[in-house]
């Protein structure tokens, strides 16, 4: 990864040796082994990136210090190229429910799509008009947190991003769009306000979870290449139905960018498998523009062993601006899935259906 001049690399380095060395980060949690191993192959389908193969690796507590270090190594026939390291320091896991003075997350991330798609904007965007190019995204997240309440989590994130639009496809209806951005240097700030009753980060079953977040881009944070506040609520909340194992999920969310200067998938998008986009019967970022709207209703039921279903339906709109918004604007779609529950993350495929036709996706984790 190139580091540019606007790199602030010796704040990003000592926040890294400050989370690994202050003894506060972790206190506040009974001291006792988490150690586990987690470890699944991935072979799959997906409509998106095509047949995908790699393989996933989470270590908790392997230092005795309540941390965890995850590992995703992802390719796919239709080039995506994704590789993530993550390390939390408590694991997410130990430390929900809990209170704790401090708590802290990196993130490294490369992900390079050969061939991503570009609808336009707006609710009534045309499949037809979509435009093909190559998008690549390069990452550093760094996220402070503290446990005030066992429900009260504030966090703050800075997330370093390179991004770089390339081999456009020719005489399309975006060509021209999209080949005028380039590469960007577009690195964002974020306040997250999170209140949590639920019982679990892998797997929740009852409680309810609420995120206030706003994410803010510009000089004042190093961004050369965009200036914008993008303002997202959300809402979940899990029951218990049928027993102590059957689980009725639903999530409502809001967000709204403003600014003058947005990089394209910085805007309110909805389509795919992806947690704050899931419309999984439409195309990865199938919707785009300043504001969205977004309903998930899931019921999530044991089979055998660690396998469950999973029944849902999904509906959201994008808009331009809030006067404009419109139920009458509003996409839909429905499915099935499965759920592979392991000690520290859970697999998930998903079928949606919708009038664009079938979806296949998987991922890990919840949805939501």
């Amino acid at each position: 990864m190139r580091f540019t001049r606007t790199t602030p690399v010796s704040a990003v380095l000592a926040g890294l040796v400050l989370a690994c060395a202050v003894g506060a980060f972790g206190q506040g949690i009974p001291d006792r082994s988490y150690k586990s191993l987690s470890v699944m192959p991935i072979l799959m389908y997906d409509n998106d990136i095509g047949v995908g193969y790699g393989a996933k690796a989470k270590f908790v507590d392997y230092l005795g210090k309540k941390e965890s270090f995850d590992l995703i190594l992802f390719n796919s026939s239709k080039g995506e190229r994704w590789y993530v390291f993550t390390f939390s320091l408590p694991d997410i896991e130990i430390r929900q429910g809990k209170t704790y003075p401090l708590s802290f997350d990196f993130k490294a991330e490369y992900d390079k799509y050969l061939k991503y798609n570009f609808y336009g904007f707006g609710p009534n965007a045309r499949a037809e008009d979509v435009t093909v190019f190559t998008h690549e995204m390069k990452s550093l997240q760094f996220t402070f947190g503290r446990g005030i309440t066992p429900e009260f989590v504030v966090s703050a994130v800075y997330n370093l991003r390179w991004l770089n639009y390339g081999n456009v496809e020719a005489d399309k209806p975006f060509t021209d769009f999209i080949r005028q951005r380039g590469a960007q240097f577009v690195p964002f700030a974020s306040l997250i306000l999170r209140y949590d009753t639920s019982d679990s980060q892998i797997h929740p079953t009852k409680g309810v979870r609420f995120f206030l977040q706003d994410d803010i881009a510009g000089r004042i944070v190093g961004s050369r290449d965009s200036s914008y506040n993008r303002l997202t609520l959300d809402l979940r909340k899990y029951t218990l139905v049928f027993g102590d194992k059957d689980v009725f999920a639903v999530r409502a969310m809001l967000q709204y960018v403003s600014g003058s200067q947005i990089p394209i998938f910085d805007m309110s998008s909805l389509g795919g498998g992806s947690e704050l986009a899931a419309m999984r019967g439409y195309a990865l970022n199938r919707f785009l523009d300043k504001g969205k709207f977004l309903a998930n209703i899931e019921y999530r039921f044991p089979l055998f062993w660690r396998l469950g279903g999973n029944l849902f339906v999904d509906t959201g709109t994008v808009w331009p601006s809030l006067d404009q918004f419109s139920f009458k604007t509003m996409a839909i779609d429905y499915g099935v899935g499965l759920r592979l529950y392991l000690p520290d993350f859970v697999v998930r495929v998903d079928f949606g259906f919708s009038k664009e036709g079938t979806r296949l996706y998987f991922n890990f984790g919840q949805v939501f």
